[in-house]
């Protein structure tokens, strides 16, 4: 990853990013969502979950606030 900080953070989730993966042959709109974290003081990004779009175009409100919480312990 050339720009760990280049995907948009998502809101109320304590600075976790997603990115739009191109699949193979599909582009975007078939690829997929990477959700990750980025700790520059470690120099580490942690990818939290991956999953196709055509399943889920968002992750759900309680499932980002899960996360959010499991950020803050980090």
């Amino acid at each position: 990853m050339r720009d760990p900080e280049s995907g948009p953070v998502i809101p109320g989730t304590g600075g976790v990013r997603k990115l739009r993966w191109a699949a193979p042959g599909r582009g975007k709109r078939g690829g997929y969502r990477v959700i990750y974290y980025v700790r520059r003081a470690y120099g580490v990004i942690w990818m939290l979950t991956m999953y196709p779009k055509n399943v889920a175009e968002n992750i759900p409100a309680h499932v980002l606030r899960q996360i959010a919480k499991e950020v803050e312990d980090v």
